[in-house]
C-alpha cells in the first residue's frame, strides 16, 4: 500500500502557507480491504498536522467517498474562459523538443527562474513537478515565445486553445501576446488551466469544474476555488 506526499509552499490570495499535497494513494489488489490505505492516511495526517496549514489532493471518481472519512472537504474549481476572434493570427512561436539539448536547457532555465503565474491559488518552486508533466504528458506541447521569454504549454483542439501553463522569467501583457499565441484562425476560445492573475489579461466567463479537489484545513475557504495550476499537481 502507498501514500505519497509533496511538501509545498502554497500561495492563497497572496499569502504564503505550508501545504502537503497527497498523491498516489493505493493498494495492490491482493492486499486490499485490509485497512492499509486508511492506516497510511491517518499516519500522514497525524505526522504532519502540526507542521502544515493544509492537506490537499486530487481524487479520481472511484474513490470520492474515501477522503471525507478523514475530514477532507470537496471543492469545485473556477476555470477562466476567454472568448476571442483573431481572423489573422500572427503565430510566432518556436516549438521545442526535449530531445534537443539547447531546447531542454532553455526549458530547465526558465523553470528554475520562473515567476509565480498566480497568487490567487498556486504554489512556489514546483519545478520538479512541472518537469514530470512535461516529460510524461506535454513533451509535444512546448512553445517558446522570444519577445516574452516565455514557454507556453498548450494545445489547440476543437476550436479551443488549452493553455496548461506559462513559464516565464518576468510578467508580460498576455492580451497583447495572444495574436502570436494562436496558430489557427478557427480558434474561438482559450481555456486556462491556472489562474493567470499576474498577467494583464481579460476573460469572458468563469466556469465551475469538479476535478476531485479535496482539502483538509482549519483555513476557511469559499465553496469553490480558482483552478490550481495543472503542472503543480502530483
Amino acid at each position: 500500500s502507498n501514500v505519497s506526499i509533496s511538501e509545498m509552499e502554497l500561495i492563497l490570495n497572496e499569502k504564503v502557507c505550508r501545504g502537503i499535497q497527497i498523491g498516489t494513494v493505493g493498494t495492490i489488489p491482493e492486499y486490499r480491504n485490509k485497512g492499509l490505505s486508511r492506516y497510511l492516511m491517518e499516519y500522514v495526517i497525524d505526522k504532519y498536522k502540526n507542521s502544515t496549514d493544509l492537506f490537499y489532493l486530487f481524487a479520481n471518481e472511484t474513490v470520492l467517498d474515501f477522503y471525507p472519512k478523514f475530514g477532507f472537504k470537496r471543492f469545485e474549481e473556477k476555470t477562466f474562459i476567454l472568448q476571442l476572434n483573431i481572423p489573422e493570427p500572427k503565430f510566432a512561436a518556436k516549438k521545442l523538443s526535449i530531445k534537443n539539448e539547447s531546447d531542454f536547457l532553455l526549458l530547465q532555465d526558465l523553470i528554475d527562474n520562473r515567476v509565480e503565474i498566480t497568487k490567487i491559488f498556486g504554489a512556489k518552486d514546483y519545478g520538479s513537478i512541472t518537469m514530470w508533466h512535461v516529460l510524461n504528458i506535454y513533451r509535444e506541447n512546448l512553445y517558446y515565445f522570444k519577445d516574452e521569454d516565455a514557454i507556453f504549454i498548450m494545445k489547440e483542439e476543437n476550436r479551443q486553445l488549452h493553455l496548461y501553463e506559462i513559464i516565464c522569467r518576468k510578467y508580460f501583457n498576455l492580451d497583447a501576446a495572444l495574436p502570436k499565441v494562436i496558430e489557427s484562425s478557427e480558434i474561438n476560445s482559450i481555456k486556462f488551466y491556472f489562474p493567470p492573475d499576474q498577467l494583464k489579461y481579460n476573460y469572458d466567463k468563469i466556469i465551475n469544474e469538479d476535478n476531485g479537489l479535496f482539502i483538509l484545513s482549519d483555513i476557511k475557504f469559499s465553496n469553490n476555488l480558482y483552478k490550481f495550476p495543472e503542472t503543480a499537481i502530483t
